[in-house]
């Protein structure tokens, strides 16, 4: 402290603190700031309940249970949005809600916020979205309807996407799981498969773990942690993985400029060669991308030594606002249109 220094040498270290500490303090105001706007909002029983219901479903945790609070969720006016993204999650993480449960919310949703949201069911429920579904699905299905059912409970454990009562709380800390308090964002577990494979497959918290790592080492965001990030060989070591998710999936090396054939396309072998150039890895989200997969990615990128992420993405978006785009209206509570 300022009063302890007695010696020039001791005045100028002193000195030289004084720009970080003014940094954190800027800091400290920043974050006091944020915390001051999302108390009043984090502290509603709307927004607990909805938080419970999503953590429970993510862990497969009394799914029954889960679809009631969402009727009861209906029955006490909470936001339309809130609802109808609970109800799309429970659709998407069980392959499908029982038939009945699911026309009763739907027939509960129209009464209660009203029948103008009878198109944002219908495209929910059908192609190219084809996100609520009946479990089990009728015969007459089409085919490309029962091959959008996504295989979240097999996803949950081949891309380690919940991590359940981490201990220690480093385990956590040093997953891209942090971002959502132990659940990690699919499409940046995606991108680890092709830029950083050994991320999917274990915590680095616990590879630094097992071979030792020393007090100093395991500090998070240390020069001695970063990995050397490996070159990009396409979906290599996942393809199982990725065949079992809808959709198309492209997996090419760019021909170098001014060949005639195939001979100058680089091999598995090459590709996996050092290299002493830092790259860039551009992600595209086509559709848009919240600002929580941007601070996932970023993540890998500080975890990654000779290889920076460049985001590109057609917009912002949440679940809130991708329910608006398809509802093409403002969404109203209950209680605004008087019932």
């Amino acid at each position: 402290v300022r009063h302890q220094a007695k010696t020039v040498a001791q005045l100028r270290d002193f000195v030289g603190k004084l720009g970080g500490l003014q940094n954190e303090h800027q800091s400290l105001r920043l974050h006091t700031g944020l915390s001051e706007m999302l108390v009043p909002l984090t502290r509603t029983e709307e927004f607990n309940k909805s938080l419970e219901i999503q953590q429970n479903l993510l862990a497969l945790y009394d799914t029954n249970a889960q679809i009631t609070a969402i009727e009861d969720m209906i029955a006490q006016g909470a936001d339309m949005r809130v609802v109808v993204r609970l109800l799309c999650l429970a659709s998407v993480v069980l392959g499908g809600v029982k038939a009945k449960s699911l026309e009763n919310i739907k027939r509960e949703l129209l009464q209660t916020y009203g029948y103008n949201y009878l198109p944002l069911l219908l495209s929910l429920s059908s192609p190219p979205l084809s996100v609520l579904l009946p479990n089990p699905l009728p015969p007459n299905t089409p085919p490309s309807v029962a091959e959008s059912k996504y295989p979240y409970a097999n996803l949950r454990k081949s891309l380690r996407l919940l991590i359940e009562d981490p201990d220690p709380l480093e385990e956590l800390e040093n997953d891209i799981s942090y971002v959502y308090s132990g659940y990690a964002p699919i499409s940046v577990r995606l991108v680890q498969c092709v830029a950083q494979k050994g991320g999917v497959l274990s915590n680095p918290a616990a590879e630094r773990e097992r071979k030792g790592a020393d007090g100093d080492s395991s500090r998070k965001g240390s020069a001695s942690t970063l990995v050397q990030a490996h070159p990009i060989v396409g979906w290599k070591g996942f393809e199982d993985v990725i065949a079992s998710i809808p959709g198309e999936t492209v997996d090419t090396v760019q021909r170098i400029p001014g060949t005639q054939d195939g001979s100058a396309v680089p091999s598995v072998a090459a590709l996996m060669l050092p290299r002493e150039r830092p790259t860039t890895t551009v992600v595209f989200f086509l559709g848009g991308c919240t600002y929580t997969e941007i601070s996932a990615l970023r993540w890998v990128g500080r975890q990654n030594k000779g290889r920076k992420f460049l985001i590109a993405t057609t917009g912002i978006i949440n679940g809130s606002s991708m329910i608006d785009s398809i509802v093409g209206t403002t969404s109203v509570t209950s209680k605004e249109v008087g019932l």
